[in-house]
């Protein structure tokens, strides 16, 4: 994840020390929209959709696969998004 990308998460859940912010699903998911478009600047629609044609697949990127693996914390895993995210 580049280093735009890790502020913008950084800056969001680090505001107080010892605190946690509980997100909400839609408050994650808007998280997420943010940190992809930093990242790769598109957005994660496009992204989940792109991972979907298997775009991904043969790429060995360490922003590709930490936002991946940021996936189950908007409510979508990688295998619901790779199957269903189109058809919604």
């Amino acid at each position: 994840m580049n280093s735009d990308a890790l502020g913008v998460v950084m800056s969001t859940t680090a505001k107080k020390k010892n605190q946690v912010n509980v997100l909400t699903t839609d408050q994650a998911r808007d998280l997420f929209d943010q940190t992809v478009k930093a990242s790769l600047g598109i957005d994660s629609a496009q992204f989940i959709t792109n991972f979907q044609n298997g775009d991904y697949e043969d790429r060995d990127d360490c922003d590709i696969m930490s936002l991946l693996m940021l996936l189950p914390f908007t409510g979508y895993s990688a295998k619901y998004a790779k199957q269903s995210f189109t058809s919604k």
